[in-house]
This record gives structure tokens, sequence and C-alpha cells, in this order.
């Protein structure tokens, strides 16, 4: 029997996103185990109590879970994520049968929640108590069992369950409240279409330093779907970034673009998974040929028209999609190369400044082992080394004269005055 392992007790919103997940993706005989906190869950799938466990990773209006990050990243680093639902949250309050609205002295809830119903909870009930608990089925259970004036926020299937009264409905502040659960296990999931990646990044502390990673990205047509910080618990001030993109880590794209970052920063994979429909949509691309398999053994593969060449050739509509995608990533690109440009010529100015007067504008030497620099990661890049170089013979001579301009405008700041 296959254990699934969730944030409980039951009535919970985890619970409910785990029933959503085995009702996508069925696997004969499961069965659901509740489990008291997150640390739980995960623990229970390091050491292979559970197979899988469901978790919260962020909400649409309050965030990331920040316990689940860390833990994943800290705690239990071998874990993988697998899978995604995005579930959309309607929060109840309710009470014991009898206890009227005015009458409440304490609301019970998770901290998530409590959060997610701020503006609620200001309104209708100033001044009442409210009290975190580890999840919002565990304070449907103590406001059930109180015997007290007190109130809990919940799904409403957690009041059914625990026999409270609906008082109110759908109290969260944000109408399209939803939360984003993983599900972590032990190996993440092969190729398939629509997929996810989730990443973690560990930048130099460095001026461009997470610019370029996510240079690396723009320039393949990546589509990054989030990024987020947490403190690196190494140092004050260093920090790890969470980055999901679409695609999966076995698209050639994304595989050229983990090896570049690899090379400019820490990395680590955390997995690719099925992305969730109701999740920000995406181009996840195709698989690289050695996963590719034959019509009937990728589901969809007979809509994919074939070439004489035998090659996979996308249909019209899906081919201008692409067309237009790889033109979007072009012009991010054109935009960081003015950037850096702009950037260089700065610099160039304030070199041509330190340079008035002492030593001469041109550099034969320089010039010339810049050009041979340039060549050569041209040469490593794939690029034309000719190409390259001819560029930057103009960029060398837009050099030129912005320095003997700054030279002139010095010269002209520190000249005695007329008399």
């Amino acid at each position: 029997m296959k254990r699934i392992g969730y944030l409980g007790p039951c009535g919970t919103f985890s619970e409910l996103a785990a029933r959503q997940y085995l009702a996508r993706h069925p696997a004969g005989d499961v069965r659901l185990v509740a489990l008291p906190s997150l640390y739980e869950v995960l623990a229970a799938v390091a050491r292979g109590e559970v197979a899988e466990g469901v978790v919260p990773l962020e909400n649409s209006s309050e965030g990331a879970v920040n316990q689940t990050q860390d833990l994943l990243v800290h705690t239990f680093p071998d874990l993988r994520i697998k899978g995604e639902i995005i579930l959309p949250v309607v929060h109840c309050l309710m009470a014991p049968p009898g206890v009227k609205l005015e009458t409440i002295e304490r609301v019970l809830s998770h901290p998530q929640a409590l959060a997610q119903c701020r503006e609620f909870l200001s309104r209708h009930l100033p001044g009442v108590q409210v009290v975190e608990t580890d999840s919002t089925a565990a304070a449907v259970q103590l406001v059930a069992s109180a015997g007290a004036s007190w109130a809990a926020i919940g799904p409403a299937e957690a009041a059914r369950e625990y026999r409270l009264e609906v008082l109110v409905e759908k109290i969260n502040d944000c109408t399209g409240n939803a939360t984003r659960f993983v599900v972590v296990g032990h190996e993440d999931c092969p190729w398939s279409p629509g997929c996810k990646t989730t990443l973690l990044i560990s930048a130099a502390h460095r001026p461009g330093a997470l610019y370029e990673v996510l240079g690396e990205f723009a320039a393949r047509g990546i589509n990054l779907t989030r990024i987020e910080s947490r403190p690196s618990r190494r140092r004050f001030g260093e920090y790890l970034f969470f980055i999901d993109l679409m695609g999966h880590r076995c698209d050639k794209p994304v595989q050229e673009a983990l090896a570049a970052v690899a090379l400019r920063a820490g990395l680590r994979v955390l997995g690719s998974y099925p992305a969730d429909d109701r999740g920000m949509p995406g181009d996840a691309g195709f698989p690289p040929e050695e996963l590719k398999e034959p019509a009937g053994g990728i589901s969809g593969a007979a809509s994919i028209k074939t070439g004489s060449a035998g090659k996979a050739m996308l249909p019209s509509h899906a081919r201008r999609e692409k067309i237009e995608k790889l033109r979007q990533a072009i012009d991010n690109v054109d935009e960081q190369v003015v950037e850096l440009l702009a950037r260089r010529s700065a610099l160039v100015a304030c070199l041509g400044k330190l340079k008035a007067g002492i030593y001469p504008v041109r550099d034969p030497h320089r010039e010339s082992r810049v050009l041979a620099r340039v060549s050569h990661l041209a040469r490593l890049k794939g690029m034309d080394p000719a190409v390259v170089e001819e560029i930057y013979r103009l960029l060398i001579r837009y050099a030129v004269r912005l320095q003997e301009q700054q030279q002139v405008e010095e010269r002209t700041s520190c000249s005695p005055p007329c008399r």
C-alpha cells in the first residue's frame, strides 16, 4: 500500500490538496496519513515511512511558506519536488452551534489563514483575541472541544467534519486566493510535456552576479515564473534564491542554461515535475532527442508532424508562438546588451578622466589584448571570432572618442580663467 503524508489532522487544506493530487494521478491502493507538522511530513518521507508528502509552498496573497522552503534547503536536502497542486482557498468562520458572531471571544487558525483574513477580522471582530495553531483543522478541533465562545477559520469541509456551524462564508481578503502545494519524494519526475523545474541558486556577493544568472535563462527564452530569496543561514546579508522555470531539466535549452549557471553560481535542482494548469502557463519545450519515443509511447505524440528528414515539426500556430517567444527573448537580450554597453561606456569615461594630462588615450598593447581575449571568448561560445572582433574594433574607436572628449573637458575645467 502506498502511503502519502500531509499536514493534519483531517480537514486541512493540505488534505484537500492531497486528495486532488490522487484524483489526477490514481495510484491504486493508497492511504493518506495525517501528520502533526510540516517537519514531520518531510521527515516521514526522508525515513521512508511514507512514499510522498504534500506540503504548502506559497500562497497567492501571503507569499512563500518559509518553513517549507527552509526545511527543503537545510534539513532535508535529498528530497525532490515531483508534483504541484494549485488549490483555490476559501476560508470560512465557524463556531459551535448557538455561538453568534457578536459573542465570539477568540479566533483560532493557522498563521497563514489568519493573515489571509486580516481585513475581515479587523472589520468584524475588532479586539477579539487571535490564536495561532499548527493547522486550520487543529483550530477547528480545539474550537469543537472547548465548549466556549470560540471560532475557527478554515475550509467548510472541516466544519462538517467536526460538527460546527459556518457563521460567515468566503472571509479571505483576496477573492482569488490560492495556495500552491508541492508533492515531495526521493526523486523527481521523468520528462513529460508541460513541466516546471525548481532551482536553488547561491550567487556570488558582487555587483551583477544575480543579473548574470538570470541572463542565461533570458538568452534561451526560458520563462521564469518565481524568484524568492531566503537567508542562507551562513552569514548576515547572504541569500539563497528559489527560482521556478517553465521546462524540464532534460529539455535542451534548460540543460544549457543550467550548465552555464553552474559556472557562475552554486546550483541545486530541487526537482522537475508536471505543472498544474492553474499555475502560470508557459512553454515547456520538447524532449531532448534521447528521451523521444515513437508514436504511442508519449501521450499526444501523434499530434506532432514529422518532416521528410524525420525531425519533429511544430504545427503552424505553435510555430508562430515559438517564433514570437524567441523574438521576445531576443528583445530581452538586446536590452541587456545595451545596458552593459552603457555600463562599459561609463567605465571608459572614468578611465579617460584618470588619464587626463598623464597618459595617452590610445594604448595599442591594451587594445590588442582586448581583441585577442574577445576572439578567444567568441570561439568558446561557438561564435565567429572575426565578427566579434569587428564589433569590438567599433567599440574601441567609440571609447577613444569618449576619452578624447573627456580629456578636453578636463583641460577646459582646469585652465585658469581669462583676465
